[in-house]
């Protein structure tokens, strides 16, 4: 190969590259999730979820979660996830297992790109959040 075809080969490949998306570019960071102005009492009253040491308690801080999404202003989006805590498998909302064993899964509610997991110790704990 000529020193011409090497630089007409060099030359070429430095325009295909050019072409790529984000060639030569610093790679952004993923945009980080903006908090909501009650982050701070969602996560304590969350906090709260996690102390509980009878069921009854943990409901009653499950629903005070629940009322600080509400007092947050319609259009938030609230999911619950719910697995099997032995086979680690996805269990619908609507399998009647999770109100009559809820203590043997695992919880999640995702609320503005945050994830508050926990096990829940009584059917009056999962019921506000799948009955929503």
């Amino acid at each position: 190969m000529t020193l011409f075809h090497t630089r007409l080969a060099t030359a070429a490949l430095l325009a295909i590259a050019s072409l790529a998306p984000g060639a030569g570019q610093a790679q952004d960071a993923p945009t980080p999730v903006a908090p909501s102005p009650d982050a701070g009492a969602l996560q304590l009253a969350w906090t709260r979820v996690l102390a509980a040491l009878t069921p009854a308690q943990q409901a009653w801080e499950v629903r005070r979660f629940l009322d600080l999404v509400r007092a947050g202003g319609p259009g938030r989006a609230l999911e619950v996830d719910v697995r099997d805590l032995a086979s680690g498998r996805a269990v619908p909302l609507d399998d009647p297992s999770i109100l009559q064993r809820p203590q043997a899964h695992q919880a999640t509610v995702v609320l503005d790109g945050r994830f508050y997991e926990f096990q829940p110790l009584s059917r009056a704990s999962l019921e506000p959040l799948i009955a929503r």
